[in-house]
């Protein structure tokens, strides 16, 4: 029951703790002149609250109108209107749901409570400043807040990478060396020194924890590990370790959409939170890389299983055998159960593997094939730097063009159409030669948002090189593209960043083929969203009937009439399910999905912690 009620209706948080002169403040009461607004404080309440209910009017009002009502919002609103139901409010504003502040209570009013006294200190500190001109002062207050715990939640990951790698490369050199030192070590309960990081040497409590998770680990194995325990895990990796707050594993493990706790100003990105998750991740796996299991753990876990089972079947069957013969039919019967199922898909089981093995050598031809032509790419970049195309001579240019149909058509497909063999060769051409180390090197500076942090603050430092009179033209491309970006805004930089580290699979030109394939087929819909292209579309004055589309399968997926026509309209791509009210309902699902679940992993937490849930999964 207690489990049920937390799951429906999570707790709010806690307020925050006051100081003895805010505490003084309560008691006093103030006299009200007759001009109290909804905002003013009232007799009895701390001063932070009239802030919070500001905080929580902007983030409504904003999350309403955030996206114009659908058809169904505006017949829903139509009727309250005439039937005078209690909710009704008029113009383009969304109704109460999961998008306003209330219905997202524990994440929300966590973030209020902080902006709230945030301003009341930068009011308390800056006398004559109104409560509009402190709204900037909080944001940039907290922004810098946030970036600071970015960086040092890096800084720390990786100083715990170095410190594992380090160690691990010690132990190596001190089992080659030496037998009894590698004998000695394996008895060891806890990890030993040499295994703690060095941002722990000056918490003494944290390495005591570090020595009872390492136990813990040795005693159970991580995947027979209980929701409680793996999420306590990761929350004192988080808190002791690379010492986030409170409010931030909060929003990480209910796993928030960025838009939902965005300051009240109402930017258009909240980053971080991927970052950190990451960091978590890499320490933990660092600490305890038996913690880093896969899905192929899993299948091994079960055919694991299984086999315990049958040789249990097995041994019970040898038990109750009373001579050599029983013994040997009660085997075959046994085996003839468990692999009878094999025998009716065998012939089946194999097609597939010899379809996946053709596939997979494929996919591993053409991976090898697009490698090679991408390192001869980077060679024609650099001639074309050196002299550009135009000034070749006619073999080179026979050569590059020889190259380059093979290139479009290895790329290509039949879907593309006609390909323009000029304009591709300006576009191959036009960019400078990079070998494949520095384009590691860079797409590892902007896998995520701690990295792009850190990279635009060194190009920041730097700031765009000087012309020089030798200066190529792909340099010189390459110069003022800086300058341009230079240019911007730091949250724009910063966004621009970001948005190419995660088109790597697009972008990234040594990228496997394979892998780019793999995120097109399931990332495609999202990056052609808002792109204009051609819909076929209901219209009572069209001209294309359901006989001239040929497909009779259209009848019964939209559930159209036969005489329905159609037309054929530029309509931008996913605006046309966004806004429907099925779409939404879906949103709303997937939200309370996320909270239902973390709900769950925080109470499991809890009742770990107090002892009440095992470490072993039953």
């Amino acid at each position: 029951d207690e489990y049920k009620i937390l799951t429906l209706t999570p707790p709010l948080p806690p307020k925050p703790r006051l100081s003895k002169k805010d505490m003084r403040f309560l008691r006093w009461e103030e006299q009200v002149d007759g001009n109290e607004t909804k905002n003013s404080v009232k007799r009895g309440e701390p001063p932070t609250e009239k802030y919070m209910r500001s905080y929580m009017e902007r983030y409504d009002e904003r999350m309403r109108s955030s996206s114009s009502l659908t058809d169904a919002e505006k017949e829903d609103q139509y009727y309250k209107k005439i039937l005078g139901v209690d909710g009704y409010s008029s113009g383009d504003a969304k109704l109460d749901d999961m998008n306003t502040a209330m219905g997202r209570k524990p994440t929300v009013l966590n973030h209020a409570y902080d902006f709230a006294l945030k301003q009341y200190e930068v009011l308390s500190e800056n006398e004559g400043m109104t409560e509009e001109e402190s709204l900037k002062v909080v944001e940039e207050i907290l922004a810098k807040e946030e970036k600071d715990e970015r960086i040092k939640s890096r800084i720390k990951a990786q100083k715990v990478v170095e410190d594992m790698e380090k160690a691990a490369k010690a132990a190596e050199e001190n089992k080659a060396s030496s037998k009894t030192t590698a004998a000695l070590s394996t008895t060891v309960s806890s990890p030993p020194s040499t295994t703690i990081p060095s941002i722990l040497y000056s918490k003494p409590r944290t390495i005591q924890a570090l020595n009872i998770w390492g136990k813990r680990l040795q005693a159970v194995p991580y995947n027979q590990w209980t929701l409680g325990a793996t999420t306590a895990l990761d929350h004192w990796i988080a808190v002791d370790v690379l010492g986030m707050k409170e409010e931030t594993w909060n929003r990480l493990l209910s796993g928030e959409l960025e838009s939902d706790i965005q300051e009240s100003g109402g930017n258009d990105l909240l980053i971080g939170d991927k970052a950190r998750m990451n960091d978590i991740l890499t320490v933990r796996t660092s600490i305890f890389p038996e913690t880093a299991i896969s899905i192929f753990d899993e299948e091994e876990e079960e055919a694991a299983t299984l086999e315990k089972d049958i040789g249990e079947d097995i041994s019970d069957a040898l038990d109750s055998t009373e001579s050599e013969k029983d013994v040997e039919r009660s085997i075959d019967e046994l085996l003839a159960s468990l692999g009878g199922f094999e025998d009716d898909d065998e012939e089946k089981n194999d097609e597939d593997k010899r379809s996946d093995a053709l596939s997979s050598a494929g996919d591993d031809d053409l991976d090898t094939r697009i490698s090679k032509m991408t390192d001869s790419l980077q060679e024609w970049r650099m001639k074309n730097d050196e002299t550009p195309y135009e000034n070749w001579d006619a073999d080179t240019k026979e050569k590059f063009n020889k190259w380059q149909s093979e290139y479009v058509s290895l790329v290509s497909t039949e879907y593309d159409g006609k390909v323009d063999v000029d304009a591709t060769r300006e576009a191959l051409l036009s960019e400078p030669a990079i070998d494949r180390e520095s384009s590691e090197d860079f797409w590892s500076q902007v896998q995520d948002e701690a990295n792009a942090e850190i990279l635009l603050s060194s190009l920041r430092e730097k700031g765009a090189p000087e012309p020089s009179e030798n200066e190529s033209s792909s340099a010189k491309k390459c110069r003022e593209a800086l300058e341009t970006f230079l240019s911007l805004p730091y949250e724009k930089q910063l966004r621009r960043l970001v948005s190419i580290g995660t088109l790597r699979p697009v972008l990234d030109e040594f990228y496997k083929e394979s892998d780019r394939v793999k995120f097109m087929e399931r990332y495609g819909a999202t990056l052609l969203e808002g792109l204009e292209l051609e819909h076929l579309v209901v219209d009572p004055e069209g001209h294309i009937t359901v006989r001239d589309i040929g497909d009779d399968s259209l009848l019964k997926m939209e559930n159209v009439n036969s005489d329905t026509k159609f037309s054929i309209k530029m309509i931008p791509f996913g605006t046309d399910e966004f806004g429907m009210s099925r779409s939404e309902r879906a949103r709303m699902l997937y939200r309370a999905w996320n909270i239902q679940k973390a709900g769950r992993a925080r109470y499991a937490e809890a009742k770990f912690k107090k002892g009440e849930m095992p470490l072993r999964e039953e």
